[in-house]
Protein backbone atom coordinates (compact mmCIF):
# COMPACT_ATOMS: atom_id res chain seq x y z
CA UNK A 1 0.00 0.00 0.00
CA UNK A 2 2.78 2.72 0.86
CA UNK A 3 4.17 1.89 -2.58
CA UNK A 4 1.13 2.63 -4.23
CA UNK A 5 0.72 6.15 -2.13
CA UNK A 6 4.34 7.17 -3.54
CA UNK A 7 3.55 6.19 -7.07
CA UNK A 8 0.29 8.29 -6.98
CA UNK A 9 2.28 11.42 -5.01
CA UNK A 10 4.34 11.10 -7.75
CA UNK A 11 1.86 11.60 -10.76
CA UNK A 12 2.05 14.99 -10.80
CA UNK A 13 6.11 15.50 -11.05
CA UNK A 14 6.82 12.47 -13.44
CA UNK A 15 4.39 13.81 -16.05
CA UNK A 16 5.78 17.19 -15.92
CA UNK A 17 9.29 15.60 -16.27
CA UNK A 18 10.22 16.69 -13.07
CA UNK A 19 13.15 14.60 -10.29
CA UNK A 20 12.11 16.83 -7.11
CA UNK A 21 12.61 15.51 -4.00
CA UNK A 22 9.24 16.12 -1.73
CA UNK A 23 8.80 15.67 1.88
CA UNK A 24 5.02 14.42 1.78
CA UNK A 25 3.07 14.27 4.65
CA UNK A 26 1.04 11.22 5.34
CA UNK A 27 -3.30 12.48 6.22
CA UNK A 28 -6.15 10.04 7.49
CA UNK A 29 -3.95 7.16 9.20
CA UNK A 30 -1.91 7.45 5.45
CA UNK A 31 -4.81 7.00 3.18
CA UNK A 32 -3.83 10.44 1.96
CA UNK A 33 -0.48 12.30 1.08
CA UNK A 34 0.10 15.84 0.66
CA UNK A 35 2.67 18.43 -0.36
CA UNK A 36 3.02 21.80 -2.41
CA UNK A 37 4.80 24.38 -4.17
CA UNK A 38 5.59 27.49 -4.31
CA UNK A 39 7.63 29.43 -6.42
CA UNK A 40 8.48 33.76 -6.68
CA UNK A 41 9.87 35.81 -9.72
CA UNK A 42 11.42 38.82 -10.08
CA UNK A 43 12.41 40.52 -13.42
CA UNK A 44 13.92 43.56 -15.15
CA UNK A 45 12.04 45.39 -17.43
CA UNK A 46 10.48 43.62 -20.09
CA UNK A 47 10.06 46.23 -22.84
CA UNK A 48 8.99 45.69 -26.88
CA UNK A 49 11.50 47.80 -28.86
CA UNK A 50 10.64 48.19 -32.60
CA UNK A 51 8.59 50.90 -34.26
CA UNK A 52 5.65 47.96 -35.58
CA UNK A 53 4.61 46.83 -31.50
CA UNK A 54 0.97 45.43 -31.14
CA UNK A 55 0.52 48.50 -28.43
CA UNK A 56 2.12 51.71 -28.02
CA UNK A 57 2.46 50.70 -24.43
CA UNK A 58 4.37 48.06 -24.30
CA UNK A 59 7.93 50.46 -25.46
CA UNK A 60 7.57 50.99 -20.93
CA UNK A 61 8.10 48.42 -18.17
CA UNK A 62 9.41 48.81 -14.50
CA UNK A 63 11.46 45.92 -13.24
CA UNK A 64 9.29 44.01 -10.01
CA UNK A 65 7.95 41.11 -8.52
CA UNK A 66 5.37 38.90 -9.91
CA UNK A 67 3.15 37.37 -7.97
CA UNK A 68 3.48 34.65 -5.72
CA UNK A 69 2.44 31.32 -7.16
CA UNK A 70 0.96 28.71 -5.16
CA UNK A 71 0.02 25.40 -5.04
CA UNK A 72 -0.90 22.40 -2.87
CA UNK A 73 -1.68 18.68 -4.16
CA UNK A 74 -3.04 15.94 -2.74
CA UNK A 75 -3.43 12.41 -3.52
CA UNK A 76 -5.95 8.98 -2.31
CA UNK A 77 -5.64 5.34 -2.38
CA UNK A 78 -9.48 4.61 -2.92
CA UNK A 79 -8.80 0.84 -3.13
CA UNK A 80 -6.21 -1.49 -4.36
CA UNK A 81 -7.18 -0.45 -8.24
CA UNK A 82 -9.10 2.85 -7.60
CA UNK A 83 -6.79 6.33 -6.89
CA UNK A 84 -7.05 10.21 -7.31
CA UNK A 85 -5.16 13.62 -7.35
CA UNK A 86 -6.23 16.74 -6.91
CA UNK A 87 -3.87 19.93 -7.31
CA UNK A 88 -5.66 23.58 -6.48
CA UNK A 89 -3.61 26.59 -6.79
CA UNK A 90 -3.13 30.34 -7.64
CA UNK A 91 -1.70 30.85 -11.28
CA UNK A 92 -1.62 34.39 -12.29
CA UNK A 93 0.43 33.27 -15.33
CA UNK A 94 -2.07 30.94 -16.59
CA UNK A 95 -5.60 31.62 -15.96
CA UNK A 96 -5.56 34.70 -17.70
CA UNK A 97 -5.20 38.61 -17.53
CA UNK A 98 -9.06 39.44 -16.09
CA UNK A 99 -7.77 36.47 -13.35
CA UNK A 100 -4.93 37.50 -12.50
CA UNK A 101 -6.00 39.66 -9.50
CA UNK A 102 -8.49 37.07 -8.25
CA UNK A 103 -5.96 35.82 -5.59
CA UNK A 104 -8.09 32.68 -5.77
CA UNK A 105 -7.09 29.13 -5.25
CA UNK A 106 -8.65 27.09 -8.24
CA UNK A 107 -8.80 23.62 -9.63
CA UNK A 108 -6.19 23.13 -11.56
CA UNK A 109 -5.51 19.31 -12.48
CA UNK A 110 -7.56 16.34 -10.94
CA UNK A 111 -8.23 12.64 -11.82
CA UNK A 112 -9.52 9.41 -10.74
CA UNK A 113 -7.40 6.67 -11.39
CA UNK A 114 -8.49 3.20 -12.47
CA UNK A 115 -6.08 0.87 -12.32
CA UNK A 116 -6.18 -1.64 -15.14
CA UNK A 117 -2.77 -3.55 -14.85
CA UNK A 118 -0.04 -3.21 -13.05
CA UNK A 119 1.71 -0.75 -15.56
CA UNK A 120 -1.90 0.85 -17.60
CA UNK A 121 -4.34 3.34 -16.10
CA UNK A 122 -7.27 4.49 -17.08
CA UNK A 123 -7.23 8.09 -15.83
CA UNK A 124 -11.05 10.44 -15.68
CA UNK A 125 -11.09 14.04 -14.83
CA UNK A 126 -8.69 16.96 -15.78
CA UNK A 127 -6.41 15.46 -19.00
CA UNK A 128 -3.27 16.87 -20.19
CA UNK A 129 -2.96 17.56 -23.59
CA UNK A 130 0.39 17.81 -25.36
CA UNK A 131 2.20 16.55 -28.13
CA UNK A 132 5.33 16.67 -26.53
CA UNK A 133 7.83 13.89 -25.14
CA UNK A 134 10.61 14.63 -22.74
CA UNK A 135 8.42 17.25 -20.68
CA UNK A 136 10.45 20.16 -19.12
CA UNK A 137 7.62 22.89 -18.38
CA UNK A 138 6.87 25.18 -15.51
CA UNK A 139 3.05 24.78 -14.74
CA UNK A 140 2.00 28.07 -12.02
CA UNK A 141 4.56 27.07 -9.56
CA UNK A 142 5.20 23.37 -10.08
CA UNK A 143 8.95 24.67 -11.54
CA UNK A 144 11.28 22.66 -10.89
CA UNK A 145 11.26 20.04 -13.27
CA UNK A 146 11.98 22.83 -16.02
CA UNK A 147 15.51 23.90 -16.34
CA UNK A 148 14.51 27.42 -16.99
CA UNK A 149 12.16 29.56 -16.41
CA UNK A 150 10.15 30.43 -19.22
CA UNK A 151 8.42 27.94 -21.35
CA UNK A 152 9.13 27.59 -25.02
CA UNK A 153 7.53 29.85 -27.50
CA UNK A 154 5.48 26.98 -29.46
CA UNK A 155 4.93 24.54 -26.43
CA UNK A 156 2.10 22.68 -27.85
CA UNK A 157 0.56 21.86 -24.09
CA UNK A 158 -2.70 22.49 -21.95
CA UNK A 159 -4.89 21.00 -20.03
CA UNK A 160 -8.90 20.00 -20.11
CA UNK A 161 -11.62 17.45 -19.55
CA UNK A 162 -11.90 13.70 -20.80
CA UNK A 163 -10.43 10.73 -20.63
CA UNK A 164 -6.82 9.39 -20.67
CA UNK A 165 -5.49 6.15 -21.18
CA UNK A 166 -1.50 5.69 -19.97
CA UNK A 167 0.63 3.46 -19.41
CA UNK A 168 4.92 2.78 -19.03
CA UNK A 169 6.51 -0.66 -19.36
CA UNK A 170 10.29 -1.78 -19.19
CA UNK A 171 11.56 -3.57 -22.00
CA UNK A 172 14.85 -5.68 -23.43
CA UNK A 173 15.85 -1.80 -24.43
CA UNK A 174 14.93 0.29 -21.62
CA UNK A 175 12.06 1.56 -20.74
CA UNK A 176 8.55 2.98 -23.22
CA UNK A 177 5.43 4.45 -22.51
CA UNK A 178 2.01 5.94 -24.46
CA UNK A 179 -0.85 8.53 -24.01
CA UNK A 180 -4.26 8.51 -25.35
CA UNK A 181 -6.61 10.87 -24.43
CA UNK A 182 -10.10 11.71 -25.95
CA UNK A 183 -11.00 15.33 -24.88
CA UNK A 184 -12.83 18.41 -24.79
CA UNK A 185 -11.82 21.86 -26.03
CA UNK A 186 -11.35 23.80 -23.27
CA UNK A 187 -11.10 24.03 -19.42
CA UNK A 188 -14.51 25.26 -19.16
CA UNK A 189 -17.64 23.87 -20.30
CA UNK A 190 -17.83 23.37 -23.81
CA UNK A 191 -21.36 22.29 -25.19
CA UNK A 192 -21.40 25.10 -27.73
CA UNK A 193 -22.56 24.26 -31.23
CA UNK A 194 -19.95 22.63 -33.28
CA UNK A 195 -17.72 22.50 -30.07
CA UNK A 196 -16.53 18.70 -30.98
CA UNK A 197 -13.64 17.00 -29.19
CA UNK A 198 -10.10 16.74 -29.13
CA UNK A 199 -8.19 13.34 -29.95
CA UNK A 200 -4.55 12.59 -28.53
CA UNK A 201 -1.93 10.27 -28.96
CA UNK A 202 1.86 9.96 -28.28
CA UNK A 203 4.60 7.62 -27.42
CA UNK A 204 8.16 7.66 -26.09
CA UNK A 205 11.30 5.11 -26.00
CA UNK A 206 14.42 5.31 -24.06
CA UNK A 207 17.18 2.99 -24.20
CA UNK A 208 19.38 2.05 -20.95
CA UNK A 209 22.43 3.90 -22.87
CA UNK A 210 20.14 7.54 -22.56
CA UNK A 211 18.76 7.74 -25.99
CA UNK A 212 15.50 8.34 -26.27
CA UNK A 213 12.74 9.13 -29.69
CA UNK A 214 9.17 10.31 -29.21
CA UNK A 215 6.58 10.96 -31.05
CA UNK A 216 2.80 12.56 -30.64
CA UNK A 217 -0.12 13.64 -32.86
CA UNK A 218 -2.71 15.61 -32.12
CA UNK A 219 -6.37 16.09 -33.32
CA UNK A 220 -8.51 18.88 -33.25
CA UNK A 221 -12.21 17.75 -34.38
CA UNK A 222 -14.38 21.18 -34.29
CA UNK A 223 -16.05 23.65 -36.70
CA UNK A 224 -17.37 26.92 -37.27
CA UNK A 225 -21.00 27.80 -36.70
CA UNK A 226 -20.86 30.16 -39.96
CA UNK A 227 -19.12 32.44 -42.24
CA UNK A 228 -20.80 35.96 -42.98
CA UNK A 229 -17.61 36.51 -44.93
CA UNK A 230 -14.56 34.12 -45.77
CA UNK A 231 -12.85 36.35 -43.11
CA UNK A 232 -15.42 36.39 -40.69
CA UNK A 233 -15.83 33.03 -39.50
CA UNK A 234 -17.65 32.30 -35.82
CA UNK A 235 -17.08 30.15 -32.96
CA UNK A 236 -20.47 28.87 -31.17
CA UNK A 237 -19.03 30.62 -28.81
CA UNK A 238 -17.23 33.64 -30.18
CA UNK A 239 -13.98 33.12 -28.67
CA UNK A 240 -11.17 33.94 -30.61
CA UNK A 241 -9.21 30.53 -29.78
CA UNK A 242 -11.04 26.81 -29.66
CA UNK A 243 -8.17 25.03 -27.92
CA UNK A 244 -5.54 26.41 -25.76
CA UNK A 245 -2.84 23.70 -27.07
CA UNK A 246 -1.34 25.33 -29.58
CA UNK A 247 -0.28 28.08 -27.45
CA UNK A 248 0.85 26.75 -24.59
CA UNK A 249 -0.24 26.75 -20.78
CA UNK A 250 1.35 29.74 -19.71
CA UNK A 251 4.32 31.50 -19.74
CA UNK A 252 6.52 33.18 -16.94
CA UNK A 253 7.93 36.14 -18.64
CA UNK A 254 5.44 39.67 -17.75
CA UNK A 255 6.35 41.48 -21.03
CA UNK A 256 5.40 45.21 -22.04
CA UNK A 257 2.02 45.66 -20.33
CA UNK A 258 0.22 42.47 -21.25
CA UNK A 259 -1.21 40.55 -18.03
CA UNK A 260 0.90 37.26 -17.69
CA UNK A 261 -1.89 34.83 -18.90
CA UNK A 262 -2.45 36.71 -21.95
CA UNK A 263 0.19 34.06 -24.04
CA UNK A 264 0.63 37.16 -26.28
CA UNK A 265 4.11 36.40 -26.27
CA UNK A 266 3.91 33.32 -28.21
CA UNK A 267 3.47 31.52 -31.78
CA UNK A 268 -0.53 31.86 -32.10
CA UNK A 269 -0.56 30.77 -35.63
CA UNK A 270 -3.44 27.95 -34.89
CA UNK A 271 -6.57 28.42 -33.81
CA UNK A 272 -7.31 24.64 -32.70
CA UNK A 273 -10.79 24.10 -34.74
CA UNK A 274 -10.39 21.36 -37.11
CA UNK A 275 -6.49 20.16 -38.08
CA UNK A 276 -4.13 18.49 -36.26
CA UNK A 277 -0.49 19.03 -34.99
CA UNK A 278 2.28 16.30 -35.00
CA UNK A 279 5.72 16.52 -33.34
CA UNK A 280 8.67 14.51 -33.29
CA UNK A 281 11.51 14.40 -29.83
CA UNK A 282 14.64 13.57 -29.43
CA UNK A 283 16.76 13.46 -26.50
CA UNK A 284 20.12 11.78 -24.90
CA UNK A 285 20.70 12.03 -21.08
CA UNK A 286 24.37 11.08 -20.02
CA UNK A 287 23.21 10.27 -16.24
CA UNK A 288 23.41 6.06 -17.55
CA UNK A 289 27.37 6.27 -18.10
CA UNK A 290 28.08 9.14 -15.85
CA UNK A 291 28.17 12.05 -17.90
CA UNK A 292 26.25 15.23 -16.81
CA UNK A 293 25.00 16.24 -19.51
CA UNK A 294 21.29 16.14 -21.47
CA UNK A 295 20.49 16.88 -24.72
CA UNK A 296 16.92 17.18 -26.44
CA UNK A 297 15.91 18.34 -30.08
CA UNK A 298 12.28 18.55 -31.71
CA UNK A 299 10.65 19.12 -34.67
CA UNK A 300 6.94 19.93 -35.52
CA UNK A 301 4.26 20.97 -37.97
CA UNK A 302 0.25 21.61 -37.53
CA UNK A 303 -2.78 22.86 -39.77
CA UNK A 304 -5.90 24.28 -39.53
CA UNK A 305 -8.89 24.78 -41.74
CA UNK A 306 -9.46 28.14 -40.51
CA UNK A 307 -7.04 30.78 -39.68
CA UNK A 308 -6.79 34.04 -37.35
CA UNK A 309 -8.06 36.89 -39.66
CA UNK A 310 -6.24 39.79 -38.54
CA UNK A 311 -2.67 37.13 -38.19
CA UNK A 312 -2.88 35.89 -34.79
CA UNK A 313 -4.56 35.32 -31.61
CA UNK A 314 -2.88 38.38 -29.73
CA UNK A 315 -4.88 40.38 -32.52
CA UNK A 316 -8.05 38.38 -32.81
CA UNK A 317 -10.35 40.07 -30.18
CA UNK A 318 -13.58 39.83 -32.54
CA UNK A 319 -12.86 35.99 -32.71
CA UNK A 320 -13.36 35.96 -36.70
CA UNK A 321 -11.32 33.54 -38.61
CA UNK A 322 -10.54 32.85 -42.58
CA UNK A 323 -11.22 30.08 -45.00
CA UNK A 324 -7.69 30.20 -45.74
CA UNK A 325 -5.87 26.99 -43.96
CA UNK A 326 -3.35 28.33 -40.94
CA UNK A 327 0.02 26.13 -41.32
CA UNK A 328 2.72 26.43 -38.89
CA UNK A 329 6.24 24.82 -38.52
CA UNK A 330 8.17 24.61 -35.49
CA UNK A 331 11.53 23.05 -33.97
CA UNK A 332 14.04 23.72 -30.68
CA UNK A 333 17.13 22.60 -29.03
CA UNK A 334 17.70 21.99 -25.53
CA UNK A 335 20.80 21.62 -23.37
CA UNK A 336 21.63 21.00 -19.88
CA UNK A 337 24.66 20.11 -18.22
CA UNK A 338 25.29 19.81 -14.41
CA UNK A 339 28.03 21.11 -13.14
CA UNK A 340 28.43 19.40 -9.77
CA UNK A 341 25.55 18.48 -7.83
CA UNK A 342 24.50 22.23 -6.59
CA UNK A 343 25.19 24.01 -10.05
CA UNK A 344 24.05 23.35 -13.59
CA UNK A 345 23.52 25.54 -16.88
CA UNK A 346 20.99 25.15 -19.28
CA UNK A 347 19.74 26.67 -22.90
CA UNK A 348 17.00 26.58 -24.89
CA UNK A 349 16.31 27.92 -28.23
CA UNK A 350 12.78 27.24 -30.40
CA UNK A 351 11.54 28.52 -33.79
CA UNK A 352 8.31 29.00 -35.05
CA UNK A 353 7.50 29.84 -38.88
CA UNK A 354 4.15 30.77 -40.16
CA UNK A 355 3.69 29.18 -43.19
CA UNK A 356 0.16 29.70 -43.93
CA UNK A 357 -0.70 30.73 -47.80
CA UNK A 358 -0.58 34.29 -48.49
CA UNK A 359 2.33 34.97 -45.54
CA UNK A 360 5.57 36.92 -46.87
CA UNK A 361 8.78 36.42 -46.32
CA UNK A 362 8.64 37.73 -42.55
CA UNK A 363 6.91 35.09 -40.63
CA UNK A 364 9.48 33.90 -38.23
CA UNK A 365 9.86 34.15 -34.12
CA UNK A 366 12.56 32.69 -32.21
CA UNK A 367 12.99 32.78 -28.49
CA UNK A 368 16.33 32.01 -26.39
CA UNK A 369 17.13 31.41 -22.99
CA UNK A 370 20.32 30.99 -21.18
CA UNK A 371 19.60 29.62 -17.30
CA UNK A 372 21.96 29.31 -14.55
CA UNK A 373 20.60 26.73 -11.60
CA UNK A 374 21.36 26.58 -7.92
CA UNK A 375 19.45 23.72 -5.84
CA UNK A 376 19.89 25.51 -2.70
CA UNK A 377 18.61 22.05 -0.93
CA UNK A 378 17.59 19.18 -1.91
CA UNK A 379 13.74 21.11 -2.46
CA UNK A 380 15.06 24.66 -2.59
CA UNK A 381 16.00 25.72 -6.56
CA UNK A 382 17.42 29.30 -7.50
CA UNK A 383 17.38 29.92 -11.51
CA UNK A 384 18.49 32.84 -12.86
CA UNK A 385 18.24 33.75 -16.79
CA UNK A 386 18.54 35.81 -19.33
CA UNK A 387 15.45 35.55 -22.39
CA UNK A 388 15.41 37.42 -25.54
CA UNK A 389 12.86 37.03 -28.44
CA UNK A 390 12.81 38.18 -31.84
CA UNK A 391 9.31 38.93 -33.84
CA UNK A 392 8.76 39.07 -37.55
CA UNK A 393 5.10 41.24 -37.98
CA UNK A 394 3.72 38.10 -39.88
CA UNK A 395 4.79 35.08 -37.28
CA UNK A 396 1.82 34.86 -35.28
CA UNK A 397 3.88 36.09 -32.45
CA UNK A 398 1.71 38.77 -30.51
CA UNK A 399 4.22 41.42 -29.55
CA UNK A 400 4.58 42.67 -33.24
CA UNK A 401 1.33 44.13 -35.40
CA UNK A 402 0.51 41.44 -37.93
CA UNK A 403 -0.59 44.08 -39.86
CA UNK A 404 2.46 46.05 -40.00
CA UNK A 405 5.77 45.27 -42.03
CA UNK A 406 8.37 45.37 -39.59
CA UNK A 407 10.08 42.91 -36.68
CA UNK A 408 9.99 43.49 -33.01
CA UNK A 409 11.78 42.12 -30.18
CA UNK A 410 12.25 42.00 -26.46
CA UNK A 411 14.84 40.85 -24.15
CA UNK A 412 15.06 40.84 -20.24
CA UNK A 413 16.50 39.33 -16.95
CA UNK A 414 14.75 36.88 -14.72
CA UNK A 415 15.24 35.15 -11.21
CA UNK A 416 12.84 32.52 -9.99
CA UNK A 417 12.93 31.24 -6.07
CA UNK A 418 10.95 27.80 -5.96
CA UNK A 419 10.37 25.68 -3.55
CA UNK A 420 8.43 22.03 -3.15
CA UNK A 421 7.44 19.88 0.02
Amino acid sequence: MKHKLNMMAAALPLLLGANIAHADVDLFGGKVKAGGYLAQHWQSAIEVSGANRQNAADARQNSGFQRLRVGLWFSAQISDRVGAFIEIADEPNDYGAGEQFSFAMNQDLAWIDLKLTDNDILRVGNVVETTMNFLRYSDGASVQGNPNIGNGLADMITATHGIWLTGAHDASFGKWDYNLTLTIPSFADAFYDESGYNYGARTSMTTNSGFGIGAGVFIFDGDVVGCATPTTCKLGNGAAQRSLMTVGDGDNYRVGQNGQGTRAQVAGILPGIDGHVWQIDLMWSGDAVGVPLTVQAFYGEGEDEYSHSTGSMASNGGGDFSTVDAEQSFWGIFGKYAINDKFYVSSRYQVSTNDTAGVGGENEVDRLQLTGGFWISDSTLLKAEYVKQNEDAQSGGGMCNPAGASSCDWDGFVMELSVSF
